[in-house]
C-alpha cells in the first residue's frame, strides 16, 4: 500500500471495515484510483468474486477499468506471478483465480442479475437514480460480507448521493468519509490551492468541486437535478459538421462584456426536443473575425437571436442588414432577462431541451440565481461578479429563437378571371 497516500490508505482501512461505505471527496484527490486499488485486492484475494463498477456513461465505465488494468500492470512489473494471466478487456477484467471486475454504465436494465460488491464511482450524477439505486442495490444481498462503495464529489441535494450522505450521518454500519481540497493536501496531495482558486471563479462551483459542499438549489434558476436530467454525453449530441444536420437550427450568441468573451450556442429541432449541437466561445476575437462567424451560423439557422446590448449593437445591426427577419436583435433588461430565464427553465423543466455533459457548461448554467431586490425588483445574475453566465444566456438566446415563428410560402398556381 505505499502507493498511497495517507488520506488513501485511510479509505481503503474503512471500506473494508463495514459492508456499506460512502466517500465524499474534492476533484482529483484519487477517488477512482483508490476504490480501483481497492477492487484489485479485493477481487485477487477473493476467489470466484465479483466486483459490479457502476458509473454514470460507459465512458466513464472505462476510465475507471482503465485504473484496475494500471494496477494489474504495476503488480505484474513487481514480479507478482498471480497477475501474469489476468484477462484485461475493455470493460472487464478477470483474474486467475476467477474473481472479475465487470464496469457498467448506470442503466438500471443492465446492472440486474449481478451478486456481489457493488461500487457506485461519481453517484451524484446518476440520472433516474431512483430507478439505478433499486436495481443495484439487490447485488449485495446474498452474503453478508457483499459491500456497496459510494464515491463522488457533490453536486446538489436531490440526488443518490446526497440521499447516501444522509442516511450515513451516525449509522454504525456505514464506513462515511469527507476530504476537502485542504485535508487532501494537509495528508499529502500535492497541489497548489491558490492556483487553483484562481482558476475557478463560479463560487458554487468551488464549494462543490474542491470544498465538497452540497448546494442548496433554492434560488437558482437552473437546479443541478433539471440540468442532469437532459444531459447526454458529447459524443452523441455534438455535431462536428452542421451542414449534414437535418432538422431546423436555431441560434444565440451572447456577445460578451467581461474578458471580452462571446459565446455562439446552436439549436437543432427534432420534433418537439431541442438538441445543443454546437457551444462555440470566442476570446478576445476581433469585430470583424466575430461578425464573420456568427453570419457563418446565420446561413444554416431559420431564426438567430442576439444580445445587442452594448457592444452586441453593432454586430445585430450589420446582420440584420445582410440576413434580414432571420435576425433577431435582442436588448437585455430585467424584463427580458425574466422572460429568456423562464422560457430556458420551462425547456429543462418539460424535458424538451438536451445539452452535452460538460462540467463548464454545467456550472455556468447552474450560476445564475433569482434574487429580489430591497426595492422589490426581480433579478437574474451570475452567482458572483466575476459570473456573467455566458453559455447560459446564449443557450436562453438560442431558446428564445426556436419559440419564434417562422413561414413557409408556397405560391400556387392561381387563374385570375380578367385575363
Amino acid at each position: 500500500m505505499a502507493i498511497l497516500l495517507p488520506y488513501q490508505v485511510e479509505i481503503v482501512k474503512g471500506i473494508d471495515s463495514k459492508k456499506f461505505s460512502v466517500a465524499k471527496m474534492a476533484r482529483q484527490t484519487g477517488k477512482s484510483f483508490v476504490v480501483s486499488y481497492w477492487a484489485t485486492k479485493r477481487a485477487a484475494t477473493k476467489p470466484n468474486h465479483t466486483i459490479v463498477v457502476v458509473s454514470p456513461t460507459e465512458r466513464q465505465s472505462k476510465l475507471f477499468v482503465d485504473k484496475v488494468k494500471l494496477h494489474v500492470k504495476a503488480m505484474k512489473l513487481t514480479g507478482v506471478k498471480f497477475f501474469e494471466n489476468a484477462e484485461l478487456k475493455k470493460l472487464e477484467v478477470n483474474f486467475p483465480n476467477g474473481s472479475q471486475i465487470i464496469a457498467l454504465p448506470a442503466n438500471p436494465d443492465g446492472i440486474r442479475g449481478f451478486s456481489g460488491d457493488v461500487i457506485m464511482d461519481e453517484v451524484a450524477f446518476f440520472r433516474d437514480w431512483q430507478e439505478v439505486y433499486r436495481a443495484v442495490f439487490p447485488i449485495i444481498t446474498r452474503k453478508k460480507d457483499y459491500k456497496l462503495i459510494a464515491i463522488s464529489t457533490p453536486f446538489g441535494k436531490n440526488d443518490l448521493f446526497y440521499y447516501l450522505w444522509s442516511i450515513s450521518e451516525n449509522n454504525p454500519k456505514w464506513f462515511r468519509y469527507s476530504l476537502n481540497i485542504f485535508e487532501a493536501v494537509e495528508k499529502g496531495l500535492s497541489v497548489d490551492i491558490e492556483e487553483l482558486r484562481a482558476g475557478i471563479k463560479n463560487e458554487d462551483a468551488w464549494k462543490t468541486e474542491y470544498l465538497v459542499e452540497f448546494i442548496d438549489e433554492a434560488d437558482a434558476v437552473l437546479p443541478y437535478e433539471l440540468i442532469q436530467k437532459c444531459e447526454m454525453p458529447k459524443e452523441e449530441i455534438l455535431a462536428k459538421d452542421i451542414r449534414k444536420l437535418k432538422g431546423d437550427l436555431y441560434c444565440g450568441v451572447d456577445v460578451g462584456r467581461r474578458k471580452d468573451l462571446t459565446v455562439i450556442t446552436l439549436l437543432e429541432k427534432l420534433g418537439d426536443v431541442l438538441y445543443l449541437r454546437r457551444i462555440e466561445e470566442l476570446k478576445k476575437t476581433p469585430f470583424r473575425k466575430q461578425l464573420e462567424i456568427i453570419d457563418h451560423y446565420a446561413y444554416y439557422c431559420r431564426k438567430l437571436a442576439i444580445d445587442e446590448t452594448g457592444l452586441g449593437m453593432q454586430l445585430a445591426e450589420e446582420l440584420k442588414e445582410k440576413r434580414g427577419s432571420k435576425i433577431l436583435p435582442v436588448h437585455f433588461s430585467a424584463k427580458t432577462k425574466e422572460e429568456l430565464a423562464e422560457k430556458l427553465r420551462v425547456k429543462f423543466q418539460d424535458r424538451l431541451i438536451r445539452i452535452p455533459s460538460d462540467p463548464d457548461l454545467r456550472e455556468d448554467l447552474h450560476s445564475v440565481r433569482k434574487t429580489v431586490t430591497n426595492a422589490g425588483n426581480i433579478r437574474y445574475e451570475g452567482s458572483t461578479q466575476e459570473s456573467h453566465a455566458d453559455r447560459f444566456w446564449s443557450l436562453a438566446l438560442a431558446v428564445y429563437a426556436a419559440g419564434q415563428k417562422t413561414f413557409n410560402f408556397i405560391f400556387k398556381g392561381v387563374k385570375i378571371p380578367w385575363l
